[in-house]
């Protein structure tokens, strides 16, 4: 169940961003000056939220996939 209201937390941001990005015509993508969203998802440690925007200046591995 806990698992699942991150899941829709997680959507719900993901579209709001999207959506805000799109509408301010920003490119949004994985290119040198693309603009990436900034998920906010729980610390798998201690379930504190995190921001990919706390990582600005730092190397990162985002695995992004989908089961469906």
């Amino acid at each position: 169940m806990r698992t699942s209201v991150y899941a829709l937390i997680s959507l719900v941001a993901a579209i709001a961003i999207h959506a805000s990005l799109y509408a301010a015509n920003l490119s949004i993508g994985t290119e040198v000056g693309q603009v990436y969203p900034n998920y906010i998802l729980p610390s798998l440690s201690d379930g504190r939220p995190l921001a990919l925007s706390q990582f600005r200046g730092r190397k990162i591995i985002l695995h992004q996939f989908a089961s469906w």
